[in-house]
């Protein structure tokens, strides 16, 4: 699940760069966050926190121009999306909506791999239990014993995550399900470097920083993203004939 959130942040920010025009950018941050919104609604946290961290990257946030013609209504819901899963305080406000939450939900993992790598690096396997005698300096006098306490914690945390296991009623749609996932593995296979440096290049490519003193290191040609059927084109598959009206979730 985290390397998949990590896909669809990747392919959030290649459906926006890839469009010279800055009314098509925003129309695809748009539908962005109409996406995120509707994950929100179906309390697929994993699905929000995603396309929110894809947004607020200095990739795409430093888009000035592209989030000036998106409307204020938008940045509105991107906004309440954004206090949301917002980290601070530990994902407090995150944490709150999670705790008394019904299921079916698909939350945040990170939040929960955080928990528990704290639990285990902050707390020994083991500890020693006095024997009612001083314990010298070889340790003698005391019985290592398992600490149970550090694997209740993590029993607890496992157990949060178990109690949202369980299955959401939708209707499938074949054909978004075979697009987003020959989208994922496109953009997952499509730069074996690190694909964030080729974003950021692609980023000031389309909206130049306004400094006139240019770093020497930045890129003096575009990069490529693909052309026709290879690129993830928001539009041709919100806009194609289906040949009938696309079935709705339940």
């Amino acid at each position: 699940m985290s390397s998949l959130s990590t896909d669809l942040s990747n392919l959030v920010a290649e459906t926006i760069l890839q469009h010279p025009e800055i009314k098509k950018r925003a129309a695809v941050i748009k539908q962005w966050i109409k996406i995120a919104h509707h994950c929100l609604e179906l309390h697929n946290y994993d699905g929000v926190m995603a396309i929110i961290c894809s947004l607020n990257s200095s990739t795409i946030s430093r888009l000035r121009k592209t989030w000036d013609a998106v409307s204020l209504k938008r940045k509105e819901v991107l906004r309440a999306m954004q206090e949301i899963v917002e980290p601070s305080q530990n994902h407090k406000m995150l944490r709150t909506r999670l705790h008394d939450h019904v299921p079916p939900c698909l939350p945040f993992l990170g939040m929960y791999l955080t928990d528990l790598t704290f639990v285990d690096i902050g707390n020994p396997a083991t500890k020693q239990m006095s024997l009612g005698t001083e314990p010298d300096d070889t340790g003698a006098g005391g019985l290592t014993v398992v600490n149970f306490d550090k694997h209740c914690r993590t029993a607890k945390i496992i157990g949060e995550l178990q109690r949202f296991q369980i299955p959401y009623r939708l209707m499938e749609v074949p054909d978004m399900q075979d697009w987003l996932a020959a989208q994922i593995r496109r953009v997952r296979d499509g730069d074996q470097g690190n694909v964030q440096v080729t974003y950021y290049r692609k980023s000031l490519l389309l909206e130049p920083r306004e400094s006139a003193n240019r770093r020497e290191n930045e890129p003096p040609t575009p990069i490529s993203s693909g052309s026709g059927a290879s690129r993830a084109d928001l539009f041709a598959w919100m806009s194609r004939d289906r040949g009938g009206q696309t079935p709705t979730p339940a």
